[in-house]
């Protein structure tokens, strides 16, 4: 039993891969919304400006805990780590050994999407396993994602109320959020950092407007 044991474990690590450690292809996708001169109906709440850039890192989402007796993949997300022409390179932090098995190197993935994900040992062996995940992406962590963002947040009287909120990696930046109010009465126009509005209509419950100029 234990020689049949010691052979399936020699199989499974019989492949041998070379992990590349040369980093991860992001995603970046400029906002800039909505466009010049088009008329817009955005309700309180609702942003009337977006300006910015997002940045988005590949990883593996895992989302049920998959292996076998060597290794245990938990439900996680891995970011990507390298590549090369056939498989795409994963961290493995979070991946679980049993007490015989070789350490651990990273997670590969053959650039087919119906391959089986691969634990690859720092001798090179793999030991694969079918299981439920895939490729996605997520806001990079290297704090590249910025955006600044004007909202509607209603009506009293004459006073237009206009929230400004920046956001670095998906998250608000309070020290940098303003309220601001304009008179509605004596000019039809929210400026605010190089950013332009022509308001045509507004309520407590909605603006009608065109954007003459972005943030800058």
């Amino acid at each position: 039993m234990k020689t049949s044991f010691l052979l399936l474990i020699l199989l499974s690590l019989s492949s041998c891969v070379a992990v590349k450690y040369n980093g991860s292809d992001t995603n970046v996708t400029p906002i800039d919304r909505p466009e010049v001169g088009i008329v817009v109906v955005a309700s309180i709440g609702d942003p009337l400006l977006e300006k910015g850039m997002i940045v988005e890192d590949k990883v593996l989402e895992v989302y049920k805990t998959m292996g076998g007796a060597l290794y245990t993949i938990p439900a996680l997300k891995y970011p990507q780590v390298g590549y090369d022409e056939k498989h795409d390179f994963y961290s493995a932090q979070g991946v679980i050994k049993s007490g015989i098995s070789d350490p651990i190197s990273a997670l590969s993935l053959e650039k087919a999407s119906d391959k089986e994900l691969c634990v690859v040992t720092t001798f090179g062996g793999t030991a694969c396993y079918q299981g439920d995940y895939k490729r996605a992406t997520r806001i990079s962590e290297r704090g590249t994602s910025f955006q600044q963002t004007l909202l509607y947040s209603g009506r009293v009287g004459d006073k237009l109320k206009i929230s400004y909120r920046e956001f670095s990696n998906n998250l608000a930046r309070p020290a940098f959020n303003n309220e601001v109010e304009y008179d509605f009465s004596t000019s039809k126009t929210i400026a605010y950092k190089g950013a332009s509005l022509e308001v045509i209509s507004a309520d407590n419950n909605s603006i009608t407007y065109k954007v003459i100029r972005n943030f800058k």
